[in-house]
């Protein structure tokens, strides 16, 4: 594995498991928060506040560093480890939030650095610890649901706890002052029977809720009657419209409250938010529950706020975001116009460097062509003079001359033949320095173009770079724009909420005072009926005994004018008779029995006719 050290496929990799670990990161910040501890790579540093962006910059492939990217690999090796640890502790934290009974801020003091086999054993214990929550939670749900199905079987066989929507229809009309009494008991106030804060403790003693206000509203009744008939004009109990009115109340505010609930649901859904409020609606889905309690009212109201407040702190931290993104704008827009002029300062350098170069090439040029000029002038001009001289020689037109006159004269021809000589050099020699130091202005031209491009590309990228935070910014804004916006109604309807909700326990109270008014007046009519019908019993019997003696004085038999019906009404009359009497047989035979038990044992003498004997 040593040849793989410092390789660029190896580094861009760890890179890019850098950055997708970052991200990771920031998505556990924004949900749970961040515990501060000691970073694993740099423990003078707090873990959560490394600039992953500047190391990652820092500790890149560079071709012409071999040493330095081996270097770049271990420490990137070390970071990932460093990354691993902190999403670790991460979910440390938020399993022991879970584990708590109610919600636990991180510490806000920085902890210690931890090895990596103290944070990996830490996080395991909590694992555990979790998974044996769990058990007991279930074991618990299914010992609740054990207690709560062989409850609610005997209650059904005992008639003295029905509930009152079975026990009023013996008293009132089975058609109408049931339905308005049961109309009136809606879950509301059943659940209010027993309390209307009842905390949420677990799912089991939420299901037992229903039955323990049933038990309860059952208890509180007095024992019920045998059916008896009353006259139609005693059947309205005048409950309907109040009953009707708390329970439309009832159904309104719960269905504007499930609106509430599912925009909630749904802002938490496409933020990626969790929602407890979605967990609660899941629940009573799989309870079968048509309407709502005061408890379960209770618990929305709770979950609910638990899911505004989960909302709120989302806003904070896109908030936190585009702010960042702002100063990142700011810092990039900076860097592009100090580019931008580094560029244009060099582009005018060069083109200043360029009008040098090539005003000194003409220059030299021209230089070079004159002193190449005069030169073939001075070489043709001697030679002249030379095929002159040889040309009069030859003739002997030209006189012999001295040796120190001929001395003097080819010193000063052979000055004017070596100086242009001499200068030729030097203008060669210049020329060549010329050419050397035009080809090297050639290549730092060539490395400036290729400097200019790379600096040109890197704008070019910043410039991307750049509309896609503006894009990106601008998409941030728009979402924070919807979500400020579902905020504020969200705000509105749950005012709204709480001002039906007051005006519901306000018509709560009202109807239940009535109810009790209600109950007051049924139980002196009944009370009154029971008279009634002791005293209806015995004139019956007595009558019945004693047609001539108690007859009443003002009896006036009625004719239906037919013969048939009269007869009819006198046979039913004449049964009733006889089954009172039969009754009254019964009862004689059965005291008759017990006299002769009692003259048998010797303990009565009675004195009976031989008939009866």
């Amino acid at each position: 594995m040593a040849h793989l050290l410092g390789h660029p496929g190896c580094i861009e990799n760890l890179r890019a498991d850098l950055r997708d670990l970052q991200a990771a990161i920031t998505d556990v910040a924004s949900r749970t928060g961040l515990p501060l501890f000691r970073s694993w790579k740099f423990p003078e540093k707090v873990s959560k506040d490394l600039d992953m962006k500047a190391l990652l910059e820092l500790y890149s492939y560079n071709q012409d560093e071999p040493q330095f990217n081996q270097h770049s690999h271990v420490v990137l090796l070390e970071l990932l480890v460093d990354r691993l640890l902190l999403l670790l502790q991460s979910f440390t934290g938020f399993a022991e939030n879970l584990l708590s009974e109610e919600a636990v801020r991180l510490e806000q003091k920085v902890g210690p650095s931890m090895s990596a086999g103290l944070t990996t054993r830490r996080f395991w214990y909590s694992m555990l610890k979790l998974r044996t929550s769990y058990l007991n939670l279930l074991a618990e749900r299914k010992a609740s649901r054990n207690e709560t199905t062989p409850q609610s079987t005997p209650q059904a066989g005992n008639p003295a706890q029905q509930h009152p929507k079975q026990l009023l229809p013996d008293i009132l009309n089975q058609k109408t002052s049931t339905e308005q009494l049961s109309s009136s008991l809606c879950p509301v106030t059943a659940g209010n029977a027993v309390g209307s804060a009842m905390p949420r403790a677990a799912h089991s003693k939420a299901n037992s809720t229903c039955s323990t206000s049933t038990q309860t509203v059952k208890s509180s009744l007095p024992e019920l009657p045998s059916p008896l008939p009353r006259p139609a004009s005693a059947r309205s109990a005048k409950l309907s419209p109040a009953s009707a009115r708390a329970c439309d109340a009832c159904t309104t505010a719960q269905a504007s409250l499930s609106e509430v609930g599912k925009a909630i649901t749904s802002i938490c859904q496409k933020q990626n938010i969790p929602s407890a409020l979605a967990k609660f609606q899941e629940e009573l889905k799989t309870e079968g529950r048509e309407g709502l309690s005061a408890a379960d009212l209770s618990n929305w109201a709770s979950e609910q706020s638990k899911d505004l407040s989960r909302i709120k702190k989302h806003l904070q931290m896109l908030l936190k975001q585009i702010t960042t993104l702002k100063e990142e704008l700011k810092q990039s827009e900076k860097q592009k116009r100090e580019l931008q002029k580094q560029v244009k300062e060099l582009s005018q350098l060069l083109q200043v460097e360029k009008t040098n170069l090539a005003q000194q090439r003409r220059r030299d040029e021209e230089s070079l062509k004159m002193k190449a000029k005069e030169h073939l002038e001075a070489v043709t001009k001697l030679e002249q003079d030379k095929y002159n001289l040889l040309r009069a020689c030859a003739e002997g037109a030209v006189p012999l001359l001295s040796p120190e006159v001929s001395k003097a004269a080819l010193v000063e021809l052979m000055k004017t033949t070596t100086v242009p000589k001499s200068q030729a050099l030097q203008l060669e020699e210049k020329v060549q320095q010329l050419t050397d130091q035009c080809e090297s202005l050639g290549q730092e031209l060539s490395t400036a173009r290729l400097a200019l491009k790379k600096e040109s590309a890197k704008v070019e990228s910043v410039q991307r770079h750049e509309e896609s935070l503006q894009a990106k910014y601008h998409t941030l804004r728009q979402q924070l724009d919807s979500l400020s916006q579902e905020y504020e109604e969200l705000q509105a309807s749950l005012r709204e909420n709480e001002e039906d909700k007051a005006r519901l326990e306000e018509e709560l109270k009202q109807s239940r005072e009535q109810l009790q008014e209600l109950q007051l007046s049924l139980e002196e009519s009944v009370v009154e009926l029971k008279a009634e019908v002791s005293r209806l019993e015995e004139q019956e019997r007595l009558l019945v005994l004693f047609p001539e003696l108690h007859a009443p004085p003002h009896t006036r038999i009625e004719s239906t004018g037919t013969l048939g019906e009269d007869m009819e009404k006198q046979v039913q009359a004449n049964s009733l008779r006889i089954s009172v009497l039969e009754e009254e047989n019964v009862r004689l035979s059965n005291a008759l029995v017990k006299l002769k038990e009692a003259a048998r044992n010797g303990g009565l003498n009675v004195w009976l006719p031989s008939s009866q004997v």
